[in-house]
């Protein structure tokens, strides 16, 4: 039996009122038709909570690798990327098994919740500066601010100089970029330029930690004696800092504009967190769970095999939908509902789930936290400017235009 269509237009998950609003169409998915196909592109959407989890614990089957990425061709129709000619190396999130295994094990000590708490301070530091910007410089644009507090935490993490922000700055978004759905010649020669720049920058700070005393506790300097004890090769090590770079920036920056949005929406709400800051931790929770950074993750069918009762095929693809999880009627009740007071506040997907859960989410919790109270903090009241647009990405929920404004009596 054929996988039913996920739409009567193919193209429909391109269009903008799919990216900004996919929730009624993924309802109704999940309701008729959990599994379903995205025109004749070998892409397959998964919609329930149930479903996805099944297909999160059937690893053997359907592979984290990244083989290819759906985008929309010159026809405007959904096609693949094929991404199994490229040489990119499967590392940490996209790698499975004991490979996945092994590389978050070289990084484990350095995201508990100790190893995070040593960079609070920075982080309220670097978050009082660019606030500020915010009210006296940008005028209540929130965006620069909101990608820079993201990248200087995650550049000090990895063993970054500051200094040279402007460096890597701009490549903090790229991997967004590359899954973002509309994909060109230029475009992937810019990015394919870009990431390779990337990959030297790296390198060269990899390189010089040769010298035992130039290490200290960053992420580089584990990822160095990780390889030289064997336990990564060089190439992993680099892979690995270039998905840590781009995911811990880009999906903590699309969650802090999320929380900017809520709360400058919702004047009660912000009320309601001043009252009681404590109301905050779950605030983030119901925000990544009603709004996730990343929109899906993607999975390689490995062999041919059923699913939700369908036949698929070795070679399909298949788009694990965080969105639509996290409203499933079934796990949740009166999903739709923005609400502080949930019994299990985290029971969600927004980071994943199982394996490949987010090695990065207390951090980026941390981050958004402190970044909210310095927010409440530096405003009596907020809303928003104007309507704020996002980017053009079936991939990742982020803002390009955020004004917020400060209401006045």
């Amino acid at each position: 039996m054929q996988v039913p269509q996920y739409s009567l237009d193919p193209q429909s998950i391109f269009k903008s009122e799919f990216i900004y609003n996919p929730f009624p169409i993924l309802a109704s998915l999940r309701k008729n038709s959990p599994i379903s196909s995205i025109g004749n592109s070998g892409f397959h959407l998964i919609s329930s909570f149930e479903l996805i989890q099944e297909v999160l614990e059937r690893e053997a089957e359907f592979s984290a690798n990244l083989k290819g990425v759906l985008y929309r061709s010159d026809e405007g129709n959904p096609d693949c990327f094929d991404l199994s000619e490229t040489g990119a190396l499967d590392v940490i999130a996209t790698a499975d098994g004991a490979d996945h295994a092994r590389h978050k094990k070289v990084l484990a000590d350095a995201f508990t919740t100790k190893s995070v708490m040593q960079y609070e301070n920075y982080i309220r530091q670097i978050a009082n500066q660019e606030i500020e910007k915010i009210k006296d410089i940008g005028k209540g644009s929130c965006v620069a601010t909101i990608e820079k507090i993201p990248a200087l935490v995650i550049a000090k993490l990895i063993g970054l100089p500051d200094t040279e922000y402007d460096d890597f700055m701009r490549w903090i978004m790229i991997g967004g970029s590359i899954l973002a759905g509309e994909t060109s010649a230029e475009g992937l020669h810019y990015l394919a330029v870009e990431t390779e720049k990337m990959s030297r920058y790296l390198f060269d700070k990899f390189d010089l930690l040769q010298n035992s005393n130039l290490r200290d506790q960053s992420l580089l300097s584990v990822l160095r004696c990780a390889f030289e004890n064997g336990n990564i090769t060089q190439e992993e090590a680099i892979g690995i800092a270039i998905i840590l770079f781009g995911a811990g920036g880009e999906s903590t920056s699309a969650l802090m504009g999320s929380t900017i949005y809520h709360l400058a929406s919702n004047p009660d709400l912000q009320n309601e967190l001043r009252i009681d800051n404590k109301l905050i931790i779950p605030f983030i929770e119901e925000v990544i769970r009603m709004s996730p950074p990343f929109k899906f993750h993607y999975r390689y069918v490995k062999s041919d095999c059923f699913l939700g009762g369908y036949k698929i095929s070795s070679g399909d693809k298949l788009l694990l939908s965080w969105d639509s999880a996290n409203r499933d009627e079934k796990l949740i009740d009166n999903p739709d509902e923005f609400s502080l007071r949930r019994n299990k506040p985290k029971n969600h997907m927004g980071f994943g789930r199982g394996a490949h859960f987010c090695i990065g989410a207390t951090l980026a919790r941390l981050e958004v936290k402190i970044f909210i109270e310095r927010l409440l903090e530096s405003f009596d009241q907020f809303k928003l400017k104007n309507d704020p647009i996002y980017l053009n990405s079936i991939f990742v929920r982020r803002f390009i235009s955020l004004d917020i404004e400060e209401v006045r009596d």
